[in-house]
């Protein structure tokens, strides 16, 4: 079995998938809440991270979640991301690393934090909320994040890089709730607001895996997974 810290949506992912795997820690523990701006919690979130990285071997290859949101030109400088930045540093300091930096995850979980749960939630419960037109997310299944580091891992050998595993494209938010009122059956209830933006994300480094995968990020990918995970 591998090395698995954390108890959410990633690290019950990775307890399936690399079930045989006991040369790899994946460490996805931490401050789940991108609006957190407590410092005890991110104090309490880099000692837990030194611990572990001074208790792993050092033959054992230490893969940490991060979050893209570090691309974000509206997130890159909120309390969030700058404490990411700097566990990412953490692990690079250690060597025989991966971080991989992920997206909105699309799963089974309570996170009430997840703009899908939030979005469910308030569609479900016909909750008025408000509508960024412009913004923009990019969805990703949880198994296909899976897949991908897996196939990272064991058939390129990844080591010691920073990689982005997310789908080629972003989702509208307009679309994202549209493909959550087909799935549940509700009616959303919101006010239109002329705000938000999107951000690329690079995903040249993956493309080889995506294809080995046999992954298929076409027109319905989204509307595939939140059916998956919300009907």
């Amino acid at each position: 079995m591998p090395m698995i810290v954390g108890s959410g949506l990633i690290a019950t992912t990775f307890a399936r998938h690399a079930a045989d795997d006991e040369s790899v820690c994946f460490y996805a523990a931490g401050v789940s809440n991108s609006s957190c701006g407590d410092a005890r919690e991110f104090e309490r979130d880099r000692l837990r991270l030194e611990r572990h990285l001074a208790d792993v071997a050092a033959d054992i290859l230490f893969v940490y979640f991060s979050t893209c949101s570090v691309e974000d030109p509206w997130s890159k400088s909120s309390a969030y991301v700058r404490h990411k930045l700097a566990l990412e540093d953490l692990v690079r300091q250690r060597g025989n690393y991966l971080v991989f930096r992920l997206p909105q995850v699309a799963g089974r979980t309570p996170n009430p934090h997840t703009i899908l749960n939030y979005l469910h939630a308030r569609i479900t419960r016909s909750e008025r909320f408000d509508l960024w037109r412009q913004a923009a997310r990019n969805i990703v299944d949880v198994h296909d994040v899976a897949r991908i580091a897996m196939d990272l891992i064991e058939n390129e050998g990844a080591r010691n890089e920073t990689i982005n595993i997310a789908s080629p494209r972003n989702s509208s938010l307009p679309d994202i709730v549209a493909a959550l009122e087909s799935t549940t059956g509700h009616r959303a209830i919101y006010d239109v607001v002329d705000k938000g933006g999107e951000y690329a994300i690079d995903t040249s480094r993956i493309a080889a895996s995506i294809h080995r995968c046999g992954i298929v990020f076409d027109d319905a990918y989204l509307a595939r997974t939140i059916a998956k995970f919300y009907d």
